[in-house]
Parts: structure tokens; sequence; C-alpha cells
């Protein structure tokens, strides 16, 4: 009689929530708020990527019975496929912006001898002298170098990292809702061995930014960077 009731009251406890359900509902989320920004939206896919995992494990425990949250499962599942797309379908909308940037309003690419710089030491500054402008003018838009200015470009490295600063300018006469600039490193040979990137958004007509192109790059392997791209729209 006492092994009934022990078995009865065993039936009859909650079962734990799956933990897996919850895991994968909290990366979804988190893959969702952050699948609308670029660049950070890179590792809200593979956030929400990692939250379908967890929730189709915790789909199949609930449906074996051994966990209950089936519901919290099937929501978990449907905010990271969402997350998914939305970061598809922003990466799409913003490589198109930026491809129409590119052909439009301020792109350049500047001549292979600009904004050149040795990277000896900690710190260097760039050849290419007080205005990107200078370094846009064979690209065959001077409309386009006038809408911006690059000052103070400076090199500092460490063992593991460099970082390529300086300040940056909207002349464009509007807000740049977006600002992009890329620097190509290159070793004491002249082979390229990688590309510092830094962006922006929302920067005000005649506003400043404070830029830091970073890469993973210690001091011994960079001797030379140059400006390789603006974009900006």
């Amino acid at each position: 009689m006492s092994d009934q009731i022990t078995v009865s009251e065993s039936q009859n406890q909650p079962k734990p929530k799956s933990a897996a359900a919850i895991v994968a509902l909290v990366l979804g989320i988190v893959g969702l708020i952050s699948s609308w920004v670029p660049i950070i939206n890179n590792f809200a896919f593979m956030l929400a990527g990692l939250g379908l995992v967890f929730g189709i494990v915790g789909l199949v425990g609930t449906l074996r019975g051994k966990k209950s949250g089936r519901g919290l499962a099937i929501a978990s599942l449907i905010v990271c496929a969402i997350a998914c797309a939305i970061v598809l379908a922003t990466q799409s909308a913003y490589s198109n912006a930026i491809d129409e940037a590119t052909k439009g309003a301020v792109s350049s690419s500047p001549a292979s001898g600009a904004g050149e710089a040795m990277a000896t030491g900690t710190t260097a500054e760039s050849d290419s002298g007080a205005s990107a402008t200078d370094a846009s003018a064979d690209t065959g838009s001077d409309a386009d170098a006038e809408k911006y200015a690059i000052e103070g470009e400076e090199f500092v490295a460490d063992d593991y990292n460099s970082t390529i600063c300086g300040i940056y300018t909207n002349k464009s006469g509007a807000k740049q809702g977006y600002v992009q600039l890329s620097y190509t490193l290159f070793d004491a040979d002249g082979n390229q061995i990688g590309t510092a990137y830094a962006n922006t958004s929302n920067l005000e007509d005649g506003g400043t930014w404070k830029f830091e192109a970073s890469t993973l790059k210690g001091s011994d392997e960079v001797a030379t960077y140059k400006l390789a791209q603006v974009t900006a729209f």
C-alpha cells in the first residue's frame, strides 16, 4: 500500500522546466534585439543559430515527457528563427545600401601611395597629410573627396593588436547615417596581411568622429598601412 502511495505521489509531482528551452529563449531574445545592428548582427546570427539547437533539444525533451515547457521550447524556436531571418534581411539591405553609396554620394579608394605610413614603433603618423581629400584626389571625384576630412592619423600597436586612430569630419552638408573606414595593412615585404575597420552612425553635418580602426595583428606583423576606402551615406 505504501509503495502505491509513493508511486502515485511521484507521478503527481510537477516535471521540471526544460533548461534547454529557457536557454534557447534567452539566446533568441538577445539575437532578436541585436539583429538590426550592423556588424553586431553577425554575432546575433550565431546566437540565434545556437538558440535553435537548444530549442530543438528542449522540444525533444518535452515530447519525451522528461521535461515540461513545450510551449516555451516552441516559442524559443520561433524567436530564434525570426532573429536569423532579420539578420539575413538587414545584411542584404545594408549591403545593397553600401553598394549604392559607393556608386554615388561618398565613396573613395585612395591612390596606392596615399595614406601610407610606417609602423616601426608603438606610434606612427600617416603620410596622407591633414586631410583625406589628398588621399582621394586621384579617384576622379573632387566633390566626393570634399565631403569628409581625416586628420591626425596615428598608429598604435602592441604585441597582439594594432589600431589606427584619427579624427573624421563630416563635410557633406547633411547628416551621414553610416560611415565606415577601412585600412589595408602590409608586412615588411609589402605583402597585404589584413584590413582594419572602423564604423559609426548618425554623424551630424560638421560633426567629428574620433575613430579607432583595429585589427588582431601585432606590432611585429604590421609594417605599413594605407587608407583603402571611405564609405558614407
